[in-house]
């Protein structure tokens, strides 16, 4: 069984449109403390990737 992670992402839009829409993202923990913040530009799936790609090396620092 595979664990829970209490971690979680907040992506919000901060302006642009199509290929030049700038993402600002959160990692925050269980209480909703922001761990690790962030941006990047382009599409949402690609902002939601780098987000995520910081969460895992967050989760793997703290095991």
């Amino acid at each position: 069984m595979s664990e829970q992670s209490s971690l979680q992402i907040k992506l919000r839009r901060a302006g642009g449109v199509g290929p030049n829409t700038n993402w600002h993202w959160e990692v925050q923990d269980a209480s909703g403390k922001v761990l690790k913040t962030g941006s990047a530009v382009g599409p949402e799936h690609k902002a939601f990737a780098t987000a995520r790609i910081a969460k895992e090396k967050l989760e793997a620092a703290g095991k």
